[in-house]
C-alpha cells in the first residue's frame, strides 16, 4: 500500500522552508501581501522516499511547492496501468487547478527519493483569497504557465521523432539525478509510442553506452549526447 496523506512528516525548520521557497520564481514574483499570505497560511511537510501525496480522484487539500527533492506527477488506468507526465522539482507550485474548480486531484502525486514540501491548505487559501481576490490574477498566471508548456509538449508529441521524445522524457524523469525508476512499459506510455519501439530505442542508446539498462531503472549515463538528440 502506498504511504497516503496520514503518512505525512511534519518538517520542523520553518526558517529553512521558508528560504527555501523564496527560490522559487513564480512566489519571488508575487506581491508581498500574497508573498505574506502564502507563508503565514502554509506549512512545510517532509514526504518519504514511495510516498503518496495524493492519487488520481482524491478530494483538494491545497497548493503545494517543492522545496527540496522532486515529486513524480502521473496517472492510472482502470486496469492497473501507470504512466509518469513529469518530474516537478524545487520551485516548482502544484495543485492551483482545484481551487479553480474544486474538483478531484486530476493525476497522482508521488516522490520517489524523498521531497520536503509547502503546503497550503485549501480551505483557508479561499478564505483569504474572498478579502484578497487579486490573488486569483498571480494563481491564473501560474495555471497559464503551465497550460503554455503543455500545448508545446503536445505539439513536439506531434514533431519530434521517437528517438527525441523518449531522450527527452528520459531527461525529464532524472531530473538533476541520474536514474529513472520506472518500467519500461510505464516509459513507453508516458511517451506515447509502443513498447516495442520503446524497447528498440533504449537498447540502441545503451550500444551507443548513453544509458545503462537494469530492470525498472535506467541510468542516463551522457546527458549531454541524450540533450542533443532530444533537440533534433
Amino acid at each position: 500500500m502506498p504511504l497516503h496523506h496520514e503518512a505525512f512528516c511534519q518538517a520542523g525548520d520553518k526558517t529553512q522552508a521558508l528560504r527555501l521557497l523564496a527560490g522559487s520564481s513564480w512566489f519571488a514574483s508575487l506581491p508581498d501581501t500574497l508573498q505574506t499570505s502564502l507563508q503565514s497560511l502554509g506549512r512545510s511537510q517532509a514526504l518519504p522516499a514511495s510516498g503518496y501525496l495524493f492519487l488520481q480522484g482524491d478530494p483538494a487539500n491545497g497548493l503545494y511547492c517543492v522545496l527540496q527533492g522532486s515529486v513524480l506527477i502521473g496517472s492510472s488506468s482502470a486496469v492497473g496501468k501507470n504512466s509518469v507526465l513529469a518530474r516537478l522539482a524545487p520551485g516548482q507550485w502544484f495543485g492551483e487547478v482545484a481551487l479553480f474548480d474544486h474538483g478531484p486531484r486530476t493525476h497522482n502525486a508521488h516522490t520517489d527519493g524523498g521531497c520536503l514540501l509547502w503546503h497550503v491548505p485549501h480551505g483557508p487559501l479561499l478564505a483569504w483569497l474572498e478579502g484578497w481576490p487579486q490573488g486569483w490574477y498571480y494563481l491564473g498566471q501560474l495555471m497559464a504557465g503551465k497550460t503554455r508548456q503543455l500545448m508545446s509538449g503536445l505539439a513536439q508529441q506531434t514533431l519530434l521523432s521517437p528517438e527525441a521524445r523518449l531522450a527527452q522524457r528520459l531527461l525529464l524523469l532524472a531530473g538533476s539525478g541520474q536514474a529513472v525508476s520506472l518500467s519500461q512499459e510505464a516509459l513507453a506510455s508516458a511517451t506515447g509510442i509502443s513498447r516495442q519501439t520503446c524497447n528498440t530505442i533504449l537498447g540502441q542508446l545503451a550500444e551507443a553506452g548513453l544509458i545503462q539498462v537494469a530492470r525498472k531503472q535506467l541510468t542516463l549515463l551522457d546527458k549531454p549526447a541524450l540533450q542533443q538528440l532530444g533537440n533534433r
